[in-house]
């Protein structure tokens, strides 16, 4: 399953992303730039870097990754 994770560095977010990469799930985490992103890609995760206070910047970054499932896990 294609997942998008919002706050993927974050306290929750970065075990869930780990959890799903672990069960074969194509996760793309979602951080703001320098927030961990070599953490989420060592995962296997891939990583899209957005402002979670810019709607739009959220919105093309879900369009871009196509997921099936959106998590947010933002704080």
């Amino acid at each position: 399953m294609k997942i998008f994770v919002a706050g993927a560095t974050g306290a929750v977010g970065l075990p869930l992303v780990r959890v799903l990469c672990a069960q074969g799930h194509k996760v793309t985490g979602m951080t703001r730039a320098g927030a961990g992103d070599a953490k989420l890609r060592a995962l296997g995760a891939r990583v899209t870097l957005a402002d979670a206070f810019h709607a739009e910047s959220v919105k093309d970054a879900i369009a871009t990754a196509s997921p099936d499932v959106v998590i947010d896990q933002l704080t």
